[in-house]
């Protein structure tokens, strides 16, 4: 990173021009690299797509169905969960809704295993195309137009981004991504354009819909958009302060009646939009644009007004919903946290990820410390800028800083941190273009690509004798989807399975689970821990007093295996050997199949 300050400087600090949002970025640019690497995922992913689904994936995919097959809008319940009572998911219709669509389409189109596949591969593809226009817009907004199509390449170009949008990735994280990016894009541009405002308030809106892991993020921009407008007084940034606040409470209030029932709004969960999440966003919304529109004075006025907004969000949750204050796990049975959440890769913390995983740490860490190297150095260098170019280096700071925290806490944050650190990645490309020439510019785009430093990662780990990442999708579980629907041969029941079986039982047959990995299943996943860490009378005792019908474990499964490993004597260990107790006649799922089915003979 050896280049003047001047230079340093000057890729920093874009000259703040009125434009609408996304001209200038080069947009047919944008769209082309979109298409390139489009086609090139799709055409590559296409055989064995529905082999990539993860647990999310195809618990989504089941909702999808029954969506589709005529559950109730509001009806948010996964009845074959569990049952007879099922497992209220706490996931948005949101995201249901557009992959319903597309699916729903393609099935008149063409026969149902390829329109699968289809939609499997549109959906996340197309959620990358408002991405990348986002991160060019940012990139353009942080060093000007040169910026905007480096920057949709050198995300392109970010491993930890793309997984997010890989063909299968039905879940809610490109989704979020996007809007993030979005979110970003639109706040840089907050004193320039009352659309971007509203665009800004309407994303974050949306992100809190879809999930409570971006949250932080939203806060993180919501305090710089306010604390901006405190400090510079500017009339400009008060008008976007106020749209922001309007539109992002209003679109909270919006989304909740449009997709909860009204038993639901008043419901005190953390997880999901609820009482709590619409007090803060009633009060922060409005709050602010209150404060925007009418608080006068000087910047100790517009600070005590912030202060007490801060006051009056905290109290609102304080008076909605005080259980949202406390660890979102904190109510889990003690067996659960040490038994099934502290082996879920992407709920570790980064130290603990590192340990359980240190190939994958490998792949992630050097990109992220050197996006955390380039953020300080613009942070830095754009010390002696103008006020609105330090205000916008300071905004993609606070989401970065908001995502990287996140990271440290839950290493499934990574990808969101990569991507709000995307629109920085142009900037000493630039800067070693103007110092050096275009050999010295294509050397850094190669550098500071994140893709290199994940090469770098993998050989490092290869190097040493780590082992190789069989697959970037954290839940994939191992059997293949062919298993699965040959379940479909089989009756309608209840099926005693290991947890992460559970969503591609769902999504691929008629049966019913116990289990599946969801926070919110907790009789469930008790059961199924008891079952199969259990002896065979234990296990034969759950599966009677459960009724349940079936036995479905995956052989391959990381967690059928480390329980038979830990109990050789034990219900797992007799299943994985092929000698099953006498209770159970084994099902033929063909001579290839690694998934193993058994019904239950209860009079044995």
């Amino acid at each position: 990173m050896a280049m003047t300050h001047a230079a340093a400087g000057s890729a920093i600090l874009a000259p703040a021009q009125s434009r609408p949002l996304f001209e200038g970025a080069g947009v047919r640019l944008i769209v082309f690299i979109w298409a390139m690497f489009s086609i090139a995922t799709a055409l590559n992913a296409y055989p064995t797509v529905i082999d990539q689904l993860s647990t999310d994936d195809a618990m989504r995919l089941a909702e999808v169905r029954d969506l589709l097959a005529g559950q109730g809008w509001f009806d948010l319940a996964q009845h074959r969960l569990n049952p007879p009572d099922g497992v209220i998911m706490h996931w948005s219709r949101v995201i249901d809704l557009p992959i319903a669509l597309i699916l729903a389409a393609f099935e008149r189109l063409f026969a149902p295993d390829l329109a699968l596949k289809a939609t499997l591969i549109v959906w996340p593809l197309l959620l990358l195309l408002p991405a990348l226009l986002a991160v060019a817009s940012a990139a353009r907004s942080l060093g000007g137009p040169q910026a905007a199509a480096l920057g949709a390449f050198m995300i392109v170009m970010s491993p930890g981004v793309t997984v997010r949008f890989a063909p299968a990735a039905l879940d809610h994280h490109g989704a979020q991504l996007a809007l993030a990016l979005g979110l970003l894009a639109c706040a840089l541009k907050i004193d320039r354009s009352a659309r971007a405002a509203a665009g800004a308030g309407l994303c974050a809106a949306v992100m809190m819909a879809i999930g409570m892991e971006t949250a932080p993020h939203v806060a993180a921009c919501a305090a710089l958009i306010a604390l901006r407008w405190a400090i510079t007084g500017k009339e400009d940034v008060a008008r976007g302060a106020r749209v922001f606040g309007l539109v992002f409470a209003a679109g909270v209030v919006a989304i909740a009646l449009a997709t909860l029932s009204p038993a639901s709004w008043s419901a005190p969960v953390c997880d999901t939009l609820g009482r709590g999440h619409l007090a803060v966003a009633l009060a922060g919304g409005l709050g602010l644009a209150f404060a925007a529109s009418f608080v006068r004075g000087g910047v100790a006025q517009r600070l005590a007004a912030l202060g007490a907004l801060g006051v009056a969000a905290f109290g609102a949750l304080m008076a909605a919903a005080p259980n949202c204050l406390a660890s979102p796990y904190g109510a889990l049975p003690e067996k659960l946290k040490t038994d099934w959440l502290a082996n879920v890769q992407e709920a570790q913390n980064i130290v603990s990820a590192a340990i359980l995983g240190p190939t994958s740490m490998l792949a992630v860490g050097p990109a992220l410390v050197a996006l955390i190297l380039i953020m300080g150095w613009a942070v830095w260098s754009a010390r002696s800028a103008p006020s609105d170019a330090r205000w916008r280096v300071w905004t993609v700071a606070a989401m970065f800083g908001a995502a990287l925290a996140v990271t440290v806490w839950q290493i499934r944050g990574a990808s969101l941190a990569f991507a709000l650190g995307a629109p920085l990645l142009p900037l000493p490309v630039l800067a070693a273009a103007r110092s050096g020439g275009r050999a010295r510019a294509i050397l850094a785009l190669i550098v500071f690509a994140p893709v290199t430093s994940t090469i770098i990662g993998l050989q490092v780990a290869g190097a040493v004798g780590l082992p190789s990442i069989e697959n970037q999708r954290m839940s994939f579980t191992g059997c293949p989807m062919a298993d699965y629907r040959a379940l479909r041969r089989l009756p309608a029941g209840l099926a005693l399975n290991t947890i992460d079986t559970g969503p591609f039982i769902l999504a691929f047959s008629p049966l019913a689970v116990v289990g599946a990995p969801y926070h919110r299943n907790v009789d469930g996943l008790m059961a199924e821990l008891e079952a199969f860490q259990g002896s065979d009378e234990t296990a034969r005792a759950v599966a009677l007093s459960r009724r349940a019908e079936y036995v479905v474990v995956c052989s391959v499964d990381g967690g059928a295996r480390s329980n038979a490993k830990a109990h050789p004597d034990g219900f797992s260990a007799m299943l994985l050997s092929g000698q099953p107790p006498a209770w159970l006649q084994p099902v033929d799922l063909g001579p290839d199949a690694k998934l193993r089915a058994f019904k239950v003979m209860a009079g044995r």
